[in-house]
């Protein structure tokens, strides 16, 4: 697939009345286009909104098949510390493996403080027993079926990989195994948002979270959108529930809303 200017890297700063920063973090082989409503939505009601793409994203699926989890990782904890640095405590958003790259920022010690609060949506922290084996089949298998547009949506697309690379593949399942550890050490609160219909992330991994992090959790159901809720029916409904949400955790500590 060809990626638009929609797939770069976006943020938008702060003006005097800030609500806070915002981090919002993207899935696996997608791009910064599934976040980009969820951001421009945000930004517009007065947040400073920070939007990386990922190593190895929206590129090829070669340069993403040489990325490591740590790569991914180290990019986004790299924006929260500048955010942070810049307006005092933020708000951490992501979309699937964007989620688990969220609550990983949640719990990591060296950020403690920073994160006020954290929206997950349809957020990975399994994978299928398949996925176990993809170090072992990875120099035989280079790629499997890519998993874009998992949407219920008439006419939304994104913008991802048409094969996922079995080696990056393997470099996620490090990253779930290490999030999934993590989750009793996520005391910020949590808005948890999972779709009823999801076809890449079981919903029962929304569960997992949801029992295993530290902090009050707020859920919010998605029940006409599938996994990308961020290009779906319900994305009204999920930017109206973050904002209202962020509004209560965040303002006053960021910017001074």
């Amino acid at each position: 697939m060809a990626f638009s200017e929609l797939s770069r890297p976006w943020s938008t700063r702060a003006h005097s009345s800030s609500r806070g920063g915002l981090l919002l973090c993207h899935g696996f082989t997608g791009s910064p286009q599934s976040m980009r409503p969820w951001a421009e939505d945000h930004a517009a009601r007065g947040w400073a909104v920070e939007l990386p793409l990922l190593p190895g994203h929206a590129r090829t699926e070669q340069e993403l098949a040489a990325t490591r989890w740590q790569d991914w990782y180290g990019c986004v904890r790299d924006a929260a510390w500048d955010l942070s640095e810049e307006l005092g405590p933020i708000a951490v958003g992501g979309l699937s493996m964007g989620g688990a790259l969220a609550l990983s920022l949640a719990a990591d010690p060296q950020l403690r403080g920073r994160i006020a609060a954290v929206v997950a949506v349809n957020p990975g922290i399994t994978l299928p027993l398949v996925a176990n084996a993809a170090e072992l089949i990875a120099p035989v298998v280079r790629t499997l079926p890519g998993i874009g547009s998992d949407v219920a949506l008439p006419g939304a697309v994104e913008e991802a990989y048409e094969r996922l690379p079995v080696r990056a593949v393997a470099q996620l399942r490090r990253l779930f195994h290490r999030t999934r550890q993590q989750l009793g050490a996520v005391e910020a609160p949590l808005l948890l948002a999972t779709s009823r219909v999801d076809h890449t992330v079981p919903p029962s991994d929304s569960d997992i979270v949801a029992a295993g992090v530290r902090g009050p959790v707020q859920r919010l159901a998605l029940p006409r959108s599938y996994h990308l809720a961020t290009l779906d029916h319900d994305a009204e409904l999920l930017f109206e529930n973050s904002a209202r949400f962020l509004d209560q955790q965040v303002t006053g500590l960021g910017g001074g809303g």
